[in-house]
């Protein structure tokens, strides 16, 4: 079966607009705002206070030392990783009232170390890809774009998620790239104008360094809808998959 595009848009649409959605994104705001303040603060501390004088008061940063800002954000950064593999394993198992509990602790420590190379390795992959060539690049990005799925959702190794992701996508490669088109120009073009207005409103009124905080915050809720549309496409392939997998022995008579 190919990939539906509209299916897609609407079903992970669905998938985040309901009670747990609203939480995530609630998680989101408040992880990203610290891991904003406590990375800016690092930045400054740095490079000193003397030379950041000038873009300082632009920044919302908080009185800490180096060592614990920089060590703060890093923390903050791996609570956005973990809070992003609990939406995935949500979403595509399409929980709008409560989170399963299971999904805050299962193989979490496999799940984060190896959602955390996947993607590291995904990013190499694709830019190896666009050096060479242009369209190399966007197929290793379409073809693997499930990797973190497989790793949360099934708690895969980055290498076995790699290639169930491959498997997954393909003969679908054109309605995948589609699809991520119309997202990511929609979660492009919307929190850009929205993030533009935000802080013309806090830089007016509430100074620029909210401003900067409010604007760069606001944004981070939008990648749930992205998550939410890639597990909707995700659900549909995996279930055409498993029906056309020919059946043997027992299941087959």
């Amino acid at each position: 079966m190919s990939l539906q595009i509209r299916s897609s848009l609407t079903g992970g649409i669905g998938r985040c607009l309901n009670r747990n959605g609203l939480l995530l994104a609630l998680g989101y705001v408040f992880v990203g705002a610290a891991w904003q303040v406590l990375l800016y603060s690092a930045v400054v501390s740095a490079v000193g206070q003397s030379t950041a004088q000038s873009g300082v008061s632009a920044l919302p940063t908080v009185g800490l030392p180096l060592v614990v800002s920089a060590g703060g954000a890093v923390v903050a950064l791996v609570s956005l990783q973990y809070l992003t593999i609990v939406t995935i394993r949500t979403f595509v198992g399409g929980h709008t009232r409560s989170i399963p509990a299971e999904f805050y602790t299962r193989n979490i420590p496999h799940v984060l170390v190896n959602s955390v190379v996947g993607s590291l390795a995904l990013s190499f992959v694709v830019f190896v890809g666009s050096i060479l060539f242009v369209v190399p690049g966007i197929i290793a990005y379409v073809a693997f774009i499930f990797t973190l799925l497989y790793i949360a959702a099934e708690d895969q190794n980055f290498i076995t998620a790699f290639r169930s992701s491959w498997n997954v996508t393909r003969g679908n490669w054109l309605r995948l790239f589609g699809l991520l088109v119309i997202v990511l120009a929609g979660i492009t073009v919307i929190p850009g104008v929205l993030s533009a207005l935000t802080s013309a409103v806090f830089t007016a009124t509430l100074g620029p360094a909210l401003a900067t905080l409010a604007s760069g915050t606001l944004t981070l809720p939008f990648s749930l809808l992205l998550l939410g549309i890639l597990a909707e496409a995700f659900a549909q392939l995996r279930t055409a998959q498993g029906r056309s997998e020919p059946q043997t022995g027992a299941s087959a008579a």
